[in-house]
């Protein structure tokens, strides 16, 4: 009974910045329990298809879809692409995100505008234009990636934080109407997890680790186990919910 439940066999799923580190995790993860998988990342096309062949070689089907979600010409693109290679999208992880260092006192309203439209805006057009299936199914899962940093505060990032706590409204808000359906919304935030870093993101503190009460960083599994118990239906009665997952670094 418990394997049935965990099963995704079926259905698909979009996980956005999912070429590598926690997005690809989620991905494998999801594949593993049978689910396809549409992979995009925004510009980084070998790792983005290097995950698609490892979820091909696990027997599912896996698209790319390239483009930066903080561009709604290019989210609009990817949807259409998405609506054309595949019948219906059970699942949708908005998970790409961008977490950039700007004070306030020098930070213009394109910095603002830029995070907004990555961290936030990207959701709801990665998110609405699925969702009338998911009715229609009687079945969908909405999963939203935040983050301790974002949530807490921290210096540097107004716009990241605005973002990312509007995307727990989003969360909450959209849950209540999508709930009667079989569709759950629920939100994970993760702590510090051990992953690659790229340019665009901020720098973290060699002595960060220490501050965490488990005494080290967390696993990307960590966050895609998780994230694969949200979308089985061991999880229907759960919805509208924000998981921290860091280690007792904080407690909400």
């Amino acid at each position: 009974m418990g394997e049935t439940k965990m099963s995704l066999k079926g259905k698909t799923a979009v996980i956005t910045g999912s070429g590598r580190n926690i997005g690809k995790s989620m991905a494998l993860t999801l594949a593993s329990m049978g689910a396809n998988v549409v992979i995009n990342s925004k510009s980084d096309f070998d790792s983005a298809n290097a995950t698609a062949d490892q979820i091909r070689k696990l027997g599912r089907k896996s698209l790319v879809v390239m483009g930066d979600i903080g561009a709604e010409e290019d989210v609009t693109r990817m949807v259409n692409e998405i609506k054309t290679n595949i019948d219906q999208i059970d699942i949708v992880v908005n998970n790409g995100s961008l977490r950039r260092v700007q004070e306030f006192t020098s930070m213009t309203y394109d910095h603002w505008k830029e995070m907004i439209h990555t961290d936030l805006d990207s959701a709801f057009l990665l998110t609405q234009p699925f969702v009338q299936g998911m009715i229609d199914n009687k079945w969908g899962r909405v999963i939203n990636l935040a983050g301790l940093n974002a949530i807490e505060g921290r210096s540097g990032w107004a716009h990241v934080s605005a973002a990312k706590m509007g995307l727990i409204g989003f969360t909450r808000s959209l849950s209540k109407e999508l709930v009667p359906y079989g569709i759950t919304v629920n939100c994970i935030s993760p702590g510090m997890i051990d992953t690659t870093r790229d340019e665009d993101s901020s720098p973290r503190p060699d002595t960060r680790a220490a501050g965490i009460p488990a005494g080290r960083m967390g696993t990307v599994e960590e966050i895609s186990s998780l994230c694969g118990w949200l979308c089985s239906e061991n999880s229907d009665y759960v919805s509208g919910q924000t998981f921290h997952v860091n280690g007792g670094e904080k407690n909400y």
